[in-house]
């Protein structure tokens, strides 16, 4: 099934090359030879004989227009921002040209904003900060833009933890916690986008940290929905089971049973987990 952008180029390409016969312009050639090997759904084929059609004849605008439609279909969005914004120059009377301009450079913008954001972070503004970081991994496919991005959060991480640890130290616990979940949230996107099994070192600190933070404000079941999506995402996340578990055996009564079941999975050592499960034992008979 072709898909809208594929069908977007077909009809470019049959609009704008009428049959021709006779003598050939060596950048026509190779436009012709694209929209046959397009054909034939070879774009990688159709994208080289555009990039020779675009070298004989850098004012052709329909070259430029059906060489953006093969990389949007390639995912080659800093090819496709190249040949829009070269096909719009050619052609600024064409409203659609000239909007989708407008987005790759919106693209291109967001994706040079990896700097911007992490001094946001610095500044105490983490929540703008990371909004803009993860927008840059979930919208741009660029590939020199989305490493930015993962430096930007890795960086950002340490910036993060540093924030919590003052205002816990003020005690002012409740925007301790909001800090460190940040940060929890950004570490599990970082390893998301490497594709990690866990959150690493950073991830594990900042766990360990919020939940000290709900401690000492009275709500130790503060973290408990954080937690559950870290599991939820990481279900082998031995700091993830081994952090819910403290909130398990902190409620009232504590629950024996359920912290076990999580330190069991966290690998912890089998004398501590079975006295959790002795003393589950003994809160039954009770």
């Amino acid at each position: 099934m072709r898909t809208a952008i594929s069908r977007a180029l077909i009809l470019s390409l049959l609009i704008a090359i009428p049959v021709v016969t006779g003598c050939q312009s060596e950048g026509k050639k190779h436009l012709y030879k694209a929209e046959d090997l397009f054909e034939k759904r070879d774009l990688e084929g159709a994208k080289k004989e555009l990039e020779l059609s675009i070298k004989a004849d850098p004012n052709d605008v329909d070259a430029h227009k059906s060489l953006a439609h093969i990389d949007e279909a390639l995912g080659d969005q800093e090819g496709a921002a190249r040949e829009y914004t070269a096909a719009s120059m050619l052609d600024p009377t064409d409203q659609k040209l000239m909007d989708k301009t407008r987005l790759y450079k919106q693209l291109q913008d967001l994706a040079n904003s990896s700097g911007k954001a992490l001094d946001e972070i610095k500044a105490g503004k983490t929540e703008d900060g990371l909004r803009q970081l993860k927008d840059i991994l979930l919208q741009t496919r660029i590939k020199a833009a989305r490493e930015k991005a993962l430096t930007a959060l890795s960086d950002a991480l340490p910036e993060i933890e540093k924030q919590g640890d003052q205002q816990l130290q003020e005690k002012k616990y409740a925007a301790a916690m909001n800090t460190y979940d940040q940060g929890v949230r950004a570490a599990m996107l970082l390893a998301q986008a490497h594709k990690n099994p866990d959150l690493g070192p950073q991830g594990n600190s900042l766990m360990h940290k919020i939940n000290d933070a709900a401690k000492a404000a009275g709500t130790p079941d503060a973290t408990f929905k954080l937690l559950n999506d870290v599991i939820g995402a990481y279900p082998d996340d031995k700091a993830a089971n081994m952090e819910l578990a403290q909130v398990y055996l902190r409620k009232s009564p504590p629950d024996y049973d359920t912290a076990a079941d999580l330190e069991e999975r966290a690998n912890a050592p089998d004398d501590e987990v079975r006295k959790l499960r002795d003393e589950a034992k003994k809160h039954r008979k009770k």
